[in-house]
């Protein structure tokens, strides 16, 4: 390494062989000049930290130092000085002397410790200047050198006023190919990507420090992905330096975006930047959409019949909602940018605006950009920074390291999907299967009505007309999922929807009602908005849902069950080899999943299939607090068992999914109540504990009865960790998080000699502190 010259002197070296070592180290004799002068620092060998600089530096030079760095610099150094050596001795010389000494002044120790006096470039004089040199690009991971160089400029110019870029400079600089391989040999000394500062003084090159990178995102996999493809990293090694932020962000666009703060703010529940016209309905996204333009969907709150619009926007914004809520949920999904739960912000319908407290008001037509991830709304069409950081060396480098993770034994890995796009997308991103298939997930957008007219009609033709119609679409589309999944486990969840969700408005359709009084005109049909008003209820969410409609409506969930198995019979006819699964959600207490099951055998025996014959396993979802206190006795009825922890956390806690994040678990994190939201961080102490008493419980029962995750913490690496050394079998995640369920899960494996993975929330991902 060329670093600056430097002798060791004997604390009581006299001023004859100070001046021998001066001689020695500026050849050129400059040290003490007026003009470009060389200046030198001093410190015991063992005690660099107390390293005094700027010996040297004199009435003489001062001014042309001060011309070079400021005269703010050059007074602090030379008070410095002062204090130090007790004084400040005229000539350079001189000041070397008392340097030297001061070393050895009252804190001397025996054995004498010896003074190391080296050369200070300054990067200031002609052919010189400061750098900062990189090994690799620390935004892409390119190997090479680059960094940045500012000609006749010290290290703080650097850093304050910037420089040319190295890249460039390092092919046509004298001193650019000595520099390089410097790089080069001090990264592979390092065993990892370096940062290196140096200073040419006159030409030559010299390094002041080597450290390693502080690499990140995309530059951090690549460049530990080629490490490992070199083979100086093996697997377990590569997955340690790597977590599943840096997997994310090197697989998302870059969302650093520059100008003003943002108008609105809010959680980020779905990463990406992407930038529109704000429209206030889902009629008008879609109405954009077709136009060739890009909405941005702003609402209140999400609701099914939105979904055509959210599959329209480029973006999803709500004004209530949360990390678990219907727009988080259906946007991560789509892979579209969302912003939930607006602080001090308010969506007005009517008049179509967004407005965040006393400030300026996003109206409808207005362009805005979304940052899902930063969980900001900025007015105007904004640009990301850096643009796209995953190109086809990113995309390789991800690959490489989830073949390493694919090999670490751990749980399996199914994906969330609730259509055969989302299947093959699932099974494409390595995926073994579906953990859950909501079939009211089935029934958004413009095939809504379908499960609203089932709801309402009246019993008898009706509603055996309602229940065929559903029927028949149930059947064409499981037989489509069962298909894309050929071989594998899917897993369909029995109707699940809070009825409000799908049934009409019904303060729409009061305030219908009382306009039509008023104007002696004909109101909405009495008979559905009687219905409306009786299924009505003040608290859905914890009303009449999952398997307490299934019970209410025997009907419904036999048509879901007959749809299932005939979907079945049906490809095993042409050959194929379907493996469905039914989960009964929000049950508490085992006579529930016992109706289910004699329900379940009835469609069978319907069907013609024998009572020897291999069932369609039945399993139950732990999504309440009863279930899993019970989970013994859900054991032996079920066969398999499915943690739901969007559920869990939301009961445990007593927490509303679309509320909770909006006001009070901010402020409670403000308050220093909580460390952070429940809902989105694993509760390993209250949760988990809850989750590890079920488990203890069933297998207690069934040893070897399969337990899934299916909610939204199964990507989550805290939570991940935990569960699998609970012993869950399985882990489901939407197909975009699958990448990073594959790490977490990996990571988790890794606590072995050699290649550890750090305690807590993926606390240190291995990357360097400097």
């Amino acid at each position: 390494m060329p670093v600056p010259p430097h002798a060791v002197l004997p604390p009581d070296a006299d001023e004859e062989a100070v001046c021998a070592a001066v001689a020695a180290l500026d050849p050129g004799r400059r040290f003490g000049a007026a003009v470009d002068p060389v200046l030198l620092s001093a410190h015991p060998l063992d005690r660099p930290e107390e390293r005094l600089f700027h010996i040297g530096l004199t009435e003489a030079n001062a001014p042309w130092l001060v011309a070079c760095s400021g005269e703010r610099s050059v007074r602090a150094w030379r008070a410095e000085l002062r204090t130090r050596l007790a004084g400040e001795p005229e000539t350079a010389i001189g000041q070397t002397v008392a340097a030297v000494r001061a070393q050895a002044g009252p804190r001397r120790r025996e054995p004498v410790v010896p003074v190391v006096l080296t050369v200070m470039p300054q990067g200031s004089g002609p052919r010189s200047g400061t750098g900062l040199a990189y090994s690799r690009d620390p935004e892409t991971g390119e190997p090479g050198v680059s960094g940045s160089y500012r000609p006749g400029g010290t290290g703080r110019q650097l850093l304050t006023r910037g420089g040319e870029s190295l890249a460039s400079l390092v092919t046509r600089e004298p001193w650019g190919a000595e520099l390089a391989a410097v790089v080069g040999v001090a990264e592979e000394r390092v065993g990892r990507p370096v940062r290196v500062e140096f200073v040419v003084d006159h030409g030559h090159p010299y390094v002041l420090a080597v450290r390693p990178a502080r690499l990140t995102g995309a530059a951090l996999l690549r460049s530990v992905a080629d490490a490992g493809r070199a083979g100086r990293l093996s697997g377990p090694e590569a997955l340690a330096r790597v977590d599943t932020t840096t997997l994310s962000d090197a697989l998302s666009p870059a969302v650093r975006l520059s100008g003003s703060p943002p108008a609105v703010t809010g959680i980020g529940v779905s990463p990406g930047v992407a930038a529109g016209v704000a429209v206030f309905s889902a009629a008008d996204a879609v109405a954009l959409r077709e136009k060739g333009q890009d909405p941005v969907l702003v609402l209140r709150e999400s609701r099914p019949e939105d979904l055509p619009g959210l599959l329209a926007a480029s973006a999803v914004v709500t004004e209530r909602g949360g990390r678990t809520s219907h727009a988080a949920v259906v946007a991560r999904g789509l892979g579209r940018p969302c912003v939930t739960a607006l602080a001090h912000s308010a969506v007005d319908a009517g008049r179509r605006t967004l407005r965040a407290g006393d400030g300026p008001v996003i109206a409808d037509g207005d362009p805005v950009t979304v940052d899902g991830g930063a969980g900001a709304v900025h007015r105007g069409l904004r640009t990301p920074a850096s643009g796209t950081r995953s190109g086809p060396e990113v995309t390789d480098a991800a690959a490489w390291l989830l073949t390493q993770a694919d090999a670490v034994t751990g749980p399996g890995l199914r994906a969330n999907a609730d259509n055969a796009a989302d299947a093959r997308r699932g099974r494409e991103a390595g995926a073994a299967g579906i953990g859950l298939c909501r079939i009211e997930h089935m029934f958004l957008g413009d095939r809504q009505p379908l499960l609203e007219r089932v709801l309402l009609a009246a019993p008898g033709p009706e509603s055996k007309e309602a229940l065929h119609a559903l029927g028949s679409w149930l059947r064409e589309e499981f037989t489509r999922i069962l298909a894309a999944m050929d071989g594998l486990p899917v897993t369909v969840r029995l109707l699940d929807p809070p009825r409000h969700e799908f049934l009409p408005d019904l303060a729409e359709l009061t305030a219908q009602e009382a306009v039509a009084r008023a104007l002696g005109r004909p109101g909405p049909d009495p008979e559905r908005l009687a219905v409306t008003r009786e299924l009505g209820e003040r608290n859905p969410m914890l009303g009449v849902r999952g398997v307490r409609l299934g019970l209410l409506m025997p009907d419904l969930t036999a048509t879901q069950l007959r749809s299932l198995v005939a979907a079945t019979d049906g490809l095993r006819r042409d050959g194929a080899d379907p493996r469905p699964e039914v989960l009964v959600p929000m049950v508490s207490t085992p006579a529930e999943a016992d109706a289910v099951r004699r329900i379940l055998d009835g469609v069978l025996a319907a069907a013609g299939h024998a009572p020897d014959r291999p069932r369609i396993p039945l399993g139950v979802m732990i999504e309440t607090p009863r279930s899993a206190l019970l989970a013994g006795e859900l054991a032996a009825r079920a066969d398999f068992l499915s943690l739901g922890t969007n559920d869990l956390t939301s009961l445990v806690w007593g927490l509303s999914r679309d509320d909770a994040d909006r006001e009070l678990l901010p402020r409670y994190i403000e308050l220093g109540i909580v460390d952070d939201s429940p809902l989105e961080r694993w509760d390993a102490s209250g949760v988990g504990g809850l989750i590890s008493s079920a488990i203890t419980a069933a297998r207690a029962v069934k040893p070897e009865l399969s337990i899934g995750v299916c909610g939204e913490h199964a990507s989550d690496p805290a939570a991940v960790r935990f569960l699998t050394a609970a012993g869950i079998d399985y882990l489901s995640c939407v197909p975009p998080q699958l990448p990073q369920a594959r790490l977490a899960r990996a990571r988790a494996g890794l606590r072995v000699p050699g290649a550890p993975v750090p305690a807590g929330p993926d606390a240190h991902d291995g990357r360097d502190e400097g």
